[in-house]
C-alpha cells in the first residue's frame, strides 16, 4: 500500500466517524415510513404495526392507518408545522362539497383537532364539529413535536369512503378561536385509495418494508456490525499474528467493515421512535458509548506509535482494552435492543448461539496460548 493511499485512509476514517455523528443528529427531527411514529406515547390508541403512506409528497403529508378493530379504523396524520391548519378527510366521489374532514393545527403550543363538514367552497359552508365522520370517543388529538403536526383520530365505520382529500391552509391563518371559522386553504388535492384491513406484517404494507421494519433493520445492522464483525476482527488481530502481516490487513478490513455497517445502524436508530419503551434510554446510552469507543479506536490507530517507540505497550493496552470493552457492551446492547423490540425468540436464540460458539472459540484458542508460551 503506496505512502498516499495510506495518508487517504487515515483522513477518511475520522471523516466518517463526524458523519456519523452529524447524520445521527440531522434524522432525529424527520418523519417517514422508514422510521417509526415519532409520538406514539402522546396518541391515544396503540400506533404498532400501522400502514405507512406518502399521501402528499409535495407538502411532505405522511398518513399511517389500520384496521383497529371490528368497524375501527385508525389514523396519524403527520405534516410540517408551519402555523397553518392541516387537514385530511374521506370522500365518495373525490370531490370536496359534501364530504367531512378531520383539520389540526397548533395554537400558542396547544394542539386543536376537529371535524368539519364541508358544505360548500366558501368559508361559511365549512362547519366545525359537524360531519359524517362517527368518531370514537376520547381517541382524537393533534400534537405538535419537533417541527411536525400529529393529526391522530378513530373512526367508527367497516370502511372508509374509497377517496381520501387533503388540504394545507396558508401559513399564520390560522382557524379563529371563537368559532373556528376555516380560511381557504393554499393548496389541496385528492387521490382514490384503496384501504388495506390486513396488517403490515401479514401482509406488507405501502411504504415497501414487507414486512421488515426499520426497527428490524436498525436491529439486523447492529447485530452483524458491532455484535458480531467486531468480535470476529479482534479473533483474527489476536490469535493470527504468525499471518505477518495479512492478521492486519485482516484485522483492518474486518473491523473497518463493522465500524462502517455499525454507523448505519446508529443512524438508522436514531430515526427510530422510543417514546414509552423500557430501557430505551439505556440502549441508546450503550449504542452511543459504542460508537464514540470505535471513534477513539480508528483514532488510535492512525496515531499508533511505532513498536520501537517506549510508549508502544501503553498504546497496546488502551487499543485492546478500549476494544474488549466495546465488543461486551455491543453484546450485551444487542441482547438489549432484541428484548426492548419484543423481537420473536428466534433473532435472540440465533445470536446466544453465536456468541456461545464465539466464547468457546475465544477459550479454546486462549488454552492454546497459554500452552504454546509454556514451551
Amino acid at each position: 500500500m503506496g505512502a498516499s493511499s495510506c495518508s487517504s485512509v487515515r483522513l477518511l476514517l475520522p471523516l466518517l466517524c463526524l458523519l456519523g455523528f452529524c447524520f445521527a443528529a440531522s434524522h432525529q427531527k424527520t418523519d417517514s415510513c422508514d422510521g417509526d411514529l415519532q409520538v406514539a406515547r402522546l396518541v391515544p390508541f396503540d400506533t404498532d404495526a400501522f400502514h405507512c403512506i406518502t399521501l402528499w409528497k409535495d407538502e411532505d403529508f405522511i398518513l399511517r392507518y389500520k384496521n383497529t378493530g371490528t368497524s375501527q379504523w385508525s389514523f396519524v396524520l403527520s405534516a410540517p408545522e408551519k402555523r397553518s391548519y392541516v387537514a385530511v378527510g374521506f370522500s365518495g366521489k373525490g370531490g370536496m362539497v359534501g364530504s367531512s374532514a378531520m383539520v389540526g393545527w397548533s395554537s400558542g403550543g396547544k394542539g386543536v383537532a376537529k371535524q368539519y363538514y364541508l358544505q360548500g367552497r366558501s368559508p361559511e359552508a365549512v362547519t366545525p364539529d359537524d360531519g359524517r365522520l362517527t368518531l370514537v370517543r376520547n381517541r382524537t388529538v393533534a400534537v405538535s413535536k419537533s417541527g411536525r403536526l400529529y393529526l391522530a383520530f378513530e373512526l367508527s365505520t367497516d370502511r372508509p369512503q374509497p377517496y381520501l382529500i387533503y388540504s394545507v391552509g396558508y401559513e399564520g391563518s390560522l382557524p379563529s378561536s371563537s368559532d373556528y371559522t376555516i380560511q381557504m386553504h393554499r393548496d389541496m388535492g385528492s387521490r382514490s385509495f384503496k384501504f388495506a384491513s390486513a396488517s403490515p406484517s401479514s401482509a406488507g404494507s405501502e411504504s415497501g418494508e414487507e414486512g421488515f421494519p426499520a426497527k428490524r433493520w436498525h436491529g439486523l445492522l447492529s447485530m452483524m456490525g458491532w455484535g458480531v464483525l467486531l468480535p470476529m476482527g479482534m479473533m483474527v488481530a489476536r490469535y493470527f499474528r504468525r499471518q505477518d502481516p495479512y492478521w492486519f490487513y485482516g484485522h483492518i478490513a474486518v473491523q473497518g467493515l463493522g465500524f462502517l455497517i455499525g454507523i448505519a445502524a446508529v443512524v438508522l436508530g436514531f430515526r427510530l421512535n422510543g417514546d414509552g419503551l423500557k430501557n430505551i434510554v439505556v440502549h441508546k446510552v450503550i449504542g452511543i458509548s459504542i460508537l464514540s469507543m470505535a471513534c477513539l479506536q480508528v483514532t488510535a490507530v492512525l496515531a499508533r506509535p511505532d513498536k520501537t517507540s517506549k510508549v508502544r505497550r501503553f498504546w497496546n493496552w488502551y487499543h485492546h482494552n478500549i476494544g474488549r470493552v466495546a465488543i461486551l457492551l455491543a453484546m450485551a446492547n444487542v441482547f438489549l435492543g432484541l428484548t426492548i423490540a419484543r423481537e420473536v425468540s428466534a433473532y435472540i436464540v440465533s445470536y446466544g448461539v453465536f456468541v456461545a460458539v464465539w466464547i468457546m472459540a475465544v477459550a479454546a484458542f486462549e488454552f492454546k496460548r497459554y500452552y504454546e508460551d509454556d514451551d
